[in-house]
């Protein structure tokens, strides 16, 4: 009987959230209520991007470089209808128009070639930490939602420095990355350049994880109509 007793208080206790490693987690999640402990996963089928229904998006490009020899651009579609605040941050950051002054040209593409995820990009020189909202009011915002999984490859997804812990960092992934979901808010999908993406995951020389050459957006923009 006391083990059951036992059992049911541990299951009475809220979770932990994934990737709840910032201070004030418990705070939080605990203003939200009592559903907050608990972080959504949409499960393991892959977003329709395609559904009739779907909007039309906009859609942004990034120029890549290694060691200032061009490896390939990269196109990416922006989930606007579902994700507007996320969106906007990143087509701002594009589009040098982002009201913090922060901007994706010259930034490092690939600050960590991450295995079981693809790149992590999306550090800006002068940001602490390397990362930077869009927003002149706050350097980081809050996890808008988290509607698509990670179940393929070729997604944009936010990579967070803990709870509501958006800024400028993002990964690109290459392979499905389940573990991901519920804690990362992915909010695109490369629609060219994907191949670009595989080929630096595979072929940059790395010191635990860090590429010894320099991968860098050398032009970046929102690609018209």
């Amino acid at each position: 009987m006391r083990r059951i007793r036992d059992a049911a208080r541990r299951l009475a206790r809220p979770r932990r959230a994934l990737g709840t490693h910032s201070r004030g987690w418990y705070q939080r999640y605990a203003a939200r209520g009592p559903e907050g402990f608990l972080r959504p996963s949409p499960g393991g089928e892959s977003f329709d991007w395609d559904a009739p229904e779907a909007k039309t998006r906009s859609r942004c490009f990034l120029e890549v470089s290694v060691d200032g020899q061009r490896a390939g651009r990269l196109v990416v579609e922006l989930l606007d209808e579902l994700l507007p605040e996320t969106s906007e941050n990143f087509r701002l950051l594009c589009s040098g128009d982002a009201p913090s002054g922060a901007s994706y040209a010259q930034s490092t593409f690939a600050r960590r070639v991450v295995k079981g995820v693809g790149l992590l990009g999306g550090a800006l020189p002068d940001a602490p930490g390397g990362s930077r909202s869009a927003f002149a009011d706050r350097p980081l915002f809050a996890d808008e939602g988290f509607f698509v999984p990670h179940a393929e490859p070729g997604l944009l997804t936010m990579a967070s420095s803990g709870v509501d812990g958006n800024g400028s960092q993002f990964y690109v992934t290459i392979e499905p990355a389940p573990h991901l979901d519920g804690r990362c808010v992915a909010f695109g999908r490369l629609v060219e350049g994907l191949d670009v993406v595989r080929h630096l995951h595979d072929s940059l020389y790395t010191q635990r994880g860090v590429p010894v050459e320099k991968v860098v957006v050398e032009a970046c923009g929102v690609v018209d109509g």
